[in-house]
């Protein structure tokens, strides 16, 4: 969501508190002293509007539960409509209709379903129509084409399936469209270049396939334009560099059986002037990137990976002062990399790869805010700048897998926030710099497989942050310092698996803490589905290594537990403390964990997590699940646990199964939360 979509956000928001005021106070109030007034259930439109004059009904986040009754349509009053995050279940009354004084309607994050009533194209006032959040289903209407004053139209994240309605392109008023992370297949409609007013148009994680129309350039307002992973092929059109007020293009991961974007990136991008954040990664795209792309003087973030690019990087990249994340790593990029980067002052991320040649530019140095350097598996040669020593605020710099030479510079030992370092597999030369002992924050260090010379030095032995070393594949000689026993003790050995995983560290936290020991010996088998039987162990050893030893099971009987299961004790554990249900004694040791379990599971677990009083719809795919699910995962949030699987909207993914990497991660978290 952009800042101007929160700010109208806000603004809608302040709107419906001022007439909720007016609503609540026909709320039956019969409350206990020490709690608040119950909301009716189910939802009772006498309870509100009991004379059926009401101007303005806000009940957005009262709790309201059960389905929307058809009365609701003798409100012929009503110009504002918001039963928006709530429990509210079945169909959307087709009575809805004959609001015809209705200006606003939102019914958004909530479990709704069956399909959009063509009445609603009667609503000829309508202004805003917001069912985003559901689990709506069928086709958009194309009756909904006859709301001539509607300026925003929201549908996603539902189920809706077929085409974008060409009738679409009769909105003359709108300004936001917004059909993301639906079921909708085919085109989308040349009728789209009509929405002249449009200002921002998301139709990204959709199936939509065909060719990006030509017509989108005639949006001349649009700010934003989100198309990613959906099937979209062919060309991007020229006509694209016509969106002068564009400031977010994502064409990001475009996906189909057919093929991805084909072609080269047009030069008339660099006609946008306005954007800030572009991202083309993941496309198929093909040929060099233009320079032009150096005129995009307000851009913050450049995404050009995993692409077929051929050509060098252009040195007109180094143009963009306001850039603060560079990534075009995963392409077919060859030549040198332009010493021009170092003018990006505000660069915090640089990533790129992956046939580059020639030396590392000093003037890298230079880039004072960078924190995360990535310029491994490519074809550099030459010496390690000294001068990389003064990106103080730098936490991961990535060199492995080049045709490095030289010694490995001391000045490196002045990288204070580095947590990771890998320069494995180069042709470094020379001793281990002792500085490198100075590194208190490193977590991962990987010198194998170079040419390195000399004895360990004893300093490494202050690393105690360190769950990974590889020095392996050199020339050192000499013992190993007693400085370095703790580190090359069996217990903090590092799984072979899990090289390169952004899980990897909460990986070996949870082992050396005792809560795994892998799936085989040193290997822990990253991409497995977490099962039942195996989350009620981790869980019991998390609690073990937090509390103490775990309150006992009581008299628990699990039907499909054997006695002699090796997770006999721990499903008894679970079961018996509620951590973990089980129906009937059905305890499922086989059953995949899903995000949502995670959540309801590690609440239960741990003392010091909690779920709030009331769900708030902090995810917008979360109206499904039951209150307590989303509740824990509300407080498994507000605990930075997890952070969700995406961010605009923000989406917790509670239906996805959990690997055993995603679980280290939520435990390790989850265990670092306590006070």
């Amino acid at each position: 969501m952009t800042i101007n979509s929160r700010m109208r956000l806000l603004q809608r928001l302040l709107v419906a508190l001022a007439v909720f005021s007016a609503s609540i106070a026909a709320i039956p109030v019969s409350a206990p002293a020490n709690g608040p007034a119950p909301v009716p259930e189910p939802f009772d439109l006498d309870d509100f509007c009991p004379d059926k004059d009401c101007v303005s009904l806000n009940l957005r986040g009262t709790g309201l539960t059960g389905s929307i009754p058809a009365e609701i349509g003798e409100l012929t009053n009503l110009t504002y409509l918001d039963l928006g995050v709530n429990k509210l279940t079945g169909p959307i009354p087709a009575e809805i209709g004959k609001l015809s004084n209705l200006t606003y309607l939102s019914l958004d994050s909530q479990d709704l379903t069956g399909s959009i009533p063509a009445e609603l194209g009667e609503l000829s006032n309508l202004e805003v129509l917001d069912l985003s959040g559901n689990r709506l289903t069928g086709p958009i209407p194309a009756e909904l084409g006859e709301l001539s004053n509607l300026t925003e139209l929201s549908l996603g994240l539902n189920g809706l399936t077929g085409p974008i309605p060409t009738e679409l392109g009769e909105l003359s008023n709108l300004t936001e469209l917004w059909l993301l992370a639906t079921g909708l297949t085919g085109p989308i409609p040349a009728e789209i270049g009509e929405l002249s007013n449009l200002t921002e148009l998301y139709l990204g994680e959709t199936g939509l396939t065909g060719p990006i129309p030509a017509e989108i350039g005639k949006l001349s307002n649009l700010e934003v334009l989100d198309l990613n992973a959906t099937g979209l092929t062919g060309p991007i059109p020229p006509e694209i560099g016509e969106l002068s007020n564009l400031t977010e293009l994502n064409l990001s991961w475009l996906t189909s059986f057919d093929g991805k974007l084909t072609g080269p990136i047009p030069p008339e991008i660099g006609k946008l002037s306005n954007l800030t954040r572009l991202d083309l990664g993941g496309t198929g795209l093909t040929g060099p990137i233009p320079p032009e792309i150096g005129k995009l003087s307000n851009l913050t973030y450049l995404g050009l990976y995993s692409n077929e690019l051929t050509g060098s990087i252009p040195a007109e990249i180094g143009e963009l002062s306001n850039l603060t994340e560079l990534s075009i790593g995963g392409t077919g990029l060859t030549g040198f990399i332009p010493a021009e980067l170092g003018k990006l002052s505000n660069l915090t991320s640089l990533s790129l790869g992956e046939k580059l040649t020639g030396s590392i530019p000093a003037e890298l140095g230079e880039l004072s805010n960078l924190t995360r350097l990535s310029l491994g598996f490519n074809r550099l040669t030459g010496s390690i700048p000294a001068e990389l020593g003064k990106l103080s605020n730098l936490t991961s710099l990535s060199l492995a897998d080049n045709g490095l030479t030289g010694s490995i510079p001391a000045e490196l030992g002045e990288l204070s926030n580095l947590t990771y370092l890998g320069l494995n597999r180069n042709g470094l030369t020379g001793s281990i710099p002792a500085e490198l002992g100075k590194l208190s924050n490193l977590t991962y260090l990987s010198l194998n497989c170079n040419r390195l010379t000399g004895s360990i030095p004893a300093e490494l032995g202050k690393l105690s942050n360190l769950t990974r070393l590889s020095l392996g594949f050199n020339g050192l000689t000499g013992s190993i310092p007693a400085e370095l026993g703790e580190l090359t003790d069996p217990a903090r050995r590092c799984f072979f698996d899990i090289d390169g995983s952004v899980h990897e560290a909460n990986i070996e936290r949870i082992r050396l803490w005792g809560i795994t020991t892998g799936c085989e010996p040193q290997v822990f088998c990253p991409s497995r589905t977490v099962n039942r039987a195996q989350m009620a162990a981790f869980l019991y050893r998390a609690a073990d290594h937090l509390y103490g030893a775990p309150a006992p099971s009581g008299e628990v009987r699990l039907s499909d537990v054997a006695d002699d299961a090796w997770y006999r004790t721990y499903a008894r554990w679970a079961v018996g403390n509620g951590v973990i249900r089980a129906p009937g004694g059905n305890f499922d040791p086989g059953g995949a964990v899903t995000r949502a379990d995670m959540a309801e599971m590690l609440v239960a677990a741990f003392a010091h997590l909690s779920a709030p009083d009331r769900a708030r719809g902090v995810f917008t795919d979360t109206a499904g699940l039951t209150d307590g699910a989303v509740r824990a995962v509300e407080g498994i949030a507000a605990a930075e646990v997890t952070t969700g699987c995406a961010a605009n909207p923000p989406r917790y993914c509670p239906d996805k199964t959990v690997t055993r990497a995603q679980m280290a991660s939520f435990l390790a978290r989850a265990v670092q939360s306590a006070p």
